[in-house]
């Protein structure tokens, strides 16, 4: 069975479509590109902006094309809220996030094949533990928390996601050491509010911990600044860099104001003693954030005030958003700001964030870097430092090795180099030589 499976959006989609293509194995997948012709197409859709909407059906309209007698099934976030305008666009199946348990059945029976208690996991915690294709032999994402309870005034996803649900901490450190036992270096933690975890009796301070002392690698996806308390801080101090040193913090906006109104539950002194006890207490910590330019009611005022808090607490990288109403939120029955408006602060705000990248990037140069090997094309090696910065570089090396690398040049987010020594090299990893 040749299947393509497109993932739009976050990292917790990217889970669940690899746990699909687990599942699938009845039916012998053999996982091919979108344009190369497949007998199954499965695109997991994202609904968080407008954009990620065109995405979603840009994407079911290409399918249809290059897979013409295809059966295209279409999931995720959009499905849930526009399913009817999918089936239009040519999905044959639409199954919303709240049934996204029963996609494996939904396709295996369309196949004539019989579907069983291994192929229909729980509708409580979809995605978890079940493995497939996607993952490399590097990093592997886990699962441990779906939903949110905050109700941003601007988010969606609350209603697309549901209710948070936590995942069991002996039944992530169980998949976890599964991982590390094949193989797997970083285990990346997941979920939709992943500080909100409540699997383990001490948070997700508790279940990093727990997997530091079993010998992995951890990094964090995105987390919320309020749910990021000192225990975790602290748990990153004493093992970094194998947990890695960097927080994915979403900021949004950087006026208290506007804080307030979109119901987010923090303020710009949180945020700003939050950050620098981070670079206090952590070896190499480095930010990442979002910001959304051009949220109902900002005024200028507040959008060069966003300018400067990002000035103060120095990210390495900053994602910008345009704001886009969604439906039935809070925010979209508010004062819009025009969007030639949002557009400019849009480029505003990328521009800086290309500065500040610049300038926490700059030092690098000539310096040796610590990086993870994950992939290699042609005579060239890709991975991340610990701070998460992209490194290319050239040498001979093994994909799962930890190395030093010499920097040369960097070009955009960026790091070139030359390979200068390796630092370890698990026996259990039997990979290409570059």
């Amino acid at each position: 069975m040749r299947l393509a499976v497109k993932t739009l959006g976050c990292k917790v989609n990217q889970v669940e479509s690899d746990a699909l293509v687990g599942l699938l194995k009845p039916l012998e997948p053999v996982v091919v590109p979108l344009e190369t012709g497949a007998d199954l197409v499965v695109i997991n859709t994202c609904a968080v902006t407008t954009s990620a909407e065109a995405d979603a059906r840009k994407e079911v309209r290409r399918a249809r094309r290059a897979n013409p007698q295809a059966f295209i099934v279409v999931t995720g976030c959009y499905a849930e809220l526009a399913p009817e305008q999918l089936a239009e666009l040519g999905a044959d199946a639409v199954v919303p996030n709240r049934r996204k348990a029963e996609l494996p059945g939904v396709i295996l029976q369309h196949f004539g094949l019989p579907t069983d208690p291994l192929t229909t996991p729980p509708n409580e915690f979809w995605g978890a533990g079940e493995r497939g294709l996607l993952n490399n032999y590097v990093r592997a994402f886990v699962k441990v928390q779906d939903g949110c309870n905050a109700g941003c005034a601007y988010c969606v996803i609350p209603r697309l996601r549901g209710r948070e649900r936590h995942r069991e901490h002996r039944d992530a450190l169980k998949e976890a050491e599964a991982l590390l036992a094949s193989g797997v270096q970083e285990i990346v933690l997941t979920g939709v509010r992943l500080g909100s975890y409540q699997g383990h009796p001490r948070g997700i301070a508790g279940l990093v911990e727990a997997l530091a002392l079993m010998g992995a690698k951890v990094r964090l996806s995105s987390i919320e600044p309020e749910d990021t308390g000192e225990e975790l801080l602290r748990v990153m101090q004493r093992f970094a860099p194998q947990v890695r040193p960097h927080l994915h913090l979403s900021l949004q906006t950087g006026a208290d104001r506007l804080l307030a109104l979109m119901g987010r539950r923090y303020n710009k002194a949180f945020y700003r003693n939050l950050v620098e006890q981070a670079y206090d207490l952590i070896p190499g910590f480095a930010l990442t954030t979002d910001v959304i330019a051009g949220l109902p009611t900002e005024t200028e005022a507040e959008h060069l005030e966003t300018q400067a808090f990002l000035e103060e607490v120095r990210p390495s990288r900053v994602h910008v958003f345009t704001y886009t109403p969604r439906p039935k939120t809070r925010a979209a029955s508010l004062p819009q700001v025009p969007i030639e408006v949002r557009k400019r602060r849009n480029h505003e705000l990328a521009a800086l964030a290309r500065r500040l990248a610049e300038e926490r990037m700059s030092p690098l140069l000539g310096q040796r870097v610590e990086v993870l090997v994950e992939s290699f094309r042609g005579s060239k090696a890709y991975g991340h430092t610990p701070d998460y910065y992209e490194v290319e570089f050239g040498g001979v090396a093994r994909v799962g090795q930890t190395v030093k690398v010499r920097v040369e040049e960097i070009e955009g987010y960026t790091l070139r180099g030359r390979l200068e020594s390796i630092q370890e090299e698990p026996a259990r990893l039997l990979l290409p030589m570059l």
